[in-house]
């Protein structure tokens, strides 16, 4: 089985990343105002807001409309 070219692109793309991290060179200033500048675009809550995160949990009572069977 041959890997796709998607596939090995994103494993040179690992690879860069790991080697960067695993790379003791300090970045040049114009990186990191970049990257401030990145992370201040992006819109998020108050740190202390827990209102801003979805919840992972369905209600408590369905939305089905099957009702529900008993056991």
């Amino acid at each position: 089985m041959s890997d796709t070219p998607d596939h090995d692109a994103r494993r040179a793309v690992a690879r860069a990343a790991a080697e960067a991290l695993a790379d003791d060179v300090v970045p040049d200033a114009s990186v990191l105002e970049a990257v401030q500048h990145g992370l201040l675009s992006v819109p998020a809550g108050s740190p202390t807001s827990w209102f801003d995160v979805p919840s992972q949990r369905g209600r408590l009572r369905g939305t089905s409309l099957a009702p529900r069977r008993p056991h």
